[in-house]
């Protein structure tokens, strides 16, 4: 008498597979390589990749910060910016480069002023963990909550 297997069992099962397919086949791959040519050179391949990935990151680093210099020209903003720090009067610029782009705003348009809230760490329907009040492309307050 054969059991039944159920729905989630099958999934554990394809999950397993995959988990085996993703670890067993470069270990075996590996192991193939260590008998035939040894294991020098593929440890050389690995640290080389490591290295240019590495180096790949410092660079982008640089430019972000030759580019922010540049740009400001006050390294006091430059490193409140690399800290993704928030001030009263941050510039709207200044935000965007520290935090990136909203997840989502609110724009009101006032009669002196505009009122822009930007909205940061999407939690749920219309749920932010921060939000942040421009007004006129300034900063003026934010709302942060723990999560």
């Amino acid at each position: 008498m054969a059991k039944r297997v159920s729905k989630a069992e099958k999934e554990m099962t394809g999950w397993l597979f995959m988990i085996a397919l993703i670890v067993g086949v470069p270990i075996y791959l590996f192991d193939k390589m260590n008998k035939t040519i040894g294991w020098q050179i593929p440890t050389l391949i690995v640290v080389g990749f490591l290295l240019l990935l590495f180096l790949n990151r410092w660079s982008k680093k640089r430019a972000r910060l030759r580019y922010l210099r540049d740009k400001y020209q006050d390294e006091h903003i430059v490193q409140n910016i690399l800290a993704k720090r928030i001030w009263i009067g941050q510039t709207s610029e200044q935000l965007t480069d520290s935090l990136g782009y909203p997840a989502a705003t609110d724009h009101k348009l006032l009669k002196t002023k505009t009122r822009d809230v930007w909205k940061y760490r999407h939690q749920g329907a219309n749920r932010y963990g921060l939000r942040i009040t421009v007004e006129n492309d300034e900063v003026t307050g934010w709302d942060s909550k723990s999560s």
